[in-house]
């Protein structure tokens, strides 16, 4: 019996834990264990760069391994040894009926349990099915291997999410890490007035990557856990698939309790995240650092342009001219008579949008929006504020030189129904309209007919914007 029991585990030893069968041109992997050369090729024939072992998942570093000669020959004198085996087994220890005496070929799939010819009347009586034992074997054999095979693929399915996760992991910490050393960097352009800001924003992306990585180590955990599991049941199952047909058939109600939990077990739920953060800085200069991704480069439109407006070729610039005039036979329908003023090209009927604008000269001007209907000929009183919503409150006044500057940021929210308007040179908000818009608007662009010399020029740029400017004071 001691003898019969090694052979048994030498069966095992010598099976292939892929297609269960006797190994076949034998490979031996980097960690020790064995399989088909033919099992393994089509185990890894979609995988590139990790070469999991299908017994224990370690990564094998080179996919052409060389034939094991000697295990093959081996297992030649393993099977003839099995054959023999098997024969005398039978033979000698034929499993035998308890009350008959006679040989057990019968198997009854109501109680499970192998019968013999004569217990067959007693079975038929109580309408139990019997079926010889030889398809008996058969038919929960191949139940067998059709869970064993769902089981591998679960096995590789929670080593494969858990090396996503762990990738996903690096992927996070490197941006989280990116997010910091942006922040860093406005910070030290800031850093006199912003020292306070800058410690409370490491600090809340420290705290976001410790929460993530503490999630992550969880879901990790969690994936072992199964992962373990599922390799305990399949090495279960593995060791009775290649019992012989009694043998397999005496242990069905293992079989059951081993199926039983591996309906019982639930893949853990993947994790995954998104940086959806924002850094913890006064909203004027957070607002820009981000809104300006949303900037659209903008033209303006000479058809709409107040006589007294000339429009530069390449559409970014217009400059007041009071003295400049033009007789009523020459006027344009769609241009401004009421307003010195000009329209973009561009209009907007959703979405977020940022422009800047750099005014140089003396003299009061006005920027903003204004619906597609808003009339420009209207003479008396001006057009209602519910048709144009713009800076005019106060009205922004450039004094002395020509050499005085300003650069205006516009940011238009459409769906929230939102302007900001900034001073780009001194990163400072000056208002926000907030109103509800329902049909397409355009950039207003105007200057009052008292200015001297105003020219409005669309500007953009691709640096951040705080390195334009320096830092606002401090006191």
């Amino acid at each position: 019996m001691a003898q019969e029991d090694i052979l048994e585990d030498l069966r095992t030893e010598a099976s292939c834990p892929v297609c269960l069968d006797f190994l076949r041109d034998p490979v031996t992997l980097d960690c020790g264990h064995h399989c088909c050369a033919a099992c393994l090729q089509q185990r890894w024939q979609d995988l590139q760069d990790i070469l999991p072992c299908p017994v224990c998942q370690h990564h094998c570093a080179y996919r052409k391994l060389q034939k094991n000669s000697q295990l093959s020959a081996l297992v030649d004198m393993l099977k003839q040894l099995s054959s023999r085996g098997s024969k005398r087994k039978k033979q000698q220890e034929q499993p035998l009926c308890e009350q008959h005496q006679q040989e057990l070929n019968l198997f009854c799939e109501k109680d499970l349990e192998l019968v013999c010819a004569q217990c067959r009347g007693s079975c038929e009586q109580q309408g139990h099915p019997l079926i010889p034992t030889q398809e008996a074997a058969a038919q929960h054999r191949k139940k067998l291997k059709s869970h064993l095979q769902t089981l591998r693929q679960q096995l590789e399915d929670a080593v494969n999410g858990l090396e996503i996760q762990m990738k996903q992991r690096d992927q996070v910490r490197e941006e989280l890490k990116s997010q910091r050393i942006i922040a860093c960097e406005m910070f030290e352009h800031y850093k006199l007035f912003f020292r306070e800001n800058h410690r409370t924003c490491k600090f809340e992306l420290q705290e976001v990557m410790t929460n993530v990585s503490q999630k992550i180590t969880e879901i990790r955990d969690e994936m072992s856990a199964y992962s373990s599991s599922l390799k305990s049941l399949l090495s279960d199952l593995t060791k009775m698939s290649v019992q012989t047909d009694l043998g397999l058939l005496l242990k069905v109600r293992s079989l059951q309790q081993l199926q039983s939990r591996y309906r019982e077990l639930k893949a853990p739920e993947a994790f995954s995240y998104t940086f959806q953060g924002t850094l913890s800085l006064p909203l004027y200069c957070l607002g820009l650092h981000n809104i300006s991704k949303f900037q659209v480069a903008l033209t303006l439109d000479p058809k709409t342009a107040h006589c007294n407006l000339i429009i530069s070729e390449d559409r970014k610039k217009a400059l007041f001219d009071s003295e400049m005039t033009v007789s009523n036979s020459t006027l344009r329908p769609e241009a401004f008579s009421s307003h010195t003023a000009v329209l973009s090209c561009e209009g907007f009927e959703a979405g977020r949008h940022f422009w800047m604008v750099e005014i140089r000269g003396s003299g009061e001007f006005s920027l903003g929006v204004c619906k597609e209907s808003f009339p420009r000929q209207a003479l008396g009183p001006q057009a209602s504020m519910n048709d144009c919503w713009k800076s005019q409150q106060p009205v922004w006044t450039l004094f002395n030189s020509d050499t005085k500057k300003m650069i205006i940021g516009i940011f238009l929210d459409y769906e929230l129904g939102e302007i900001w308007f900034y001073d780009i040179s001194e990163m400072c908000p000056l208002c926000t309209i907030t109103d509800s818009f329902t049909e397409k608007v355009r950039p207003y662009f105007a200057v009052k007919p008292s200015s001297s010399s105003t020219v409005m020029t669309i500007i953009q740029i691709q640096s951040p914007l705080y390195t334009l400017v320096a830092p606002c004071s401090t006191t």
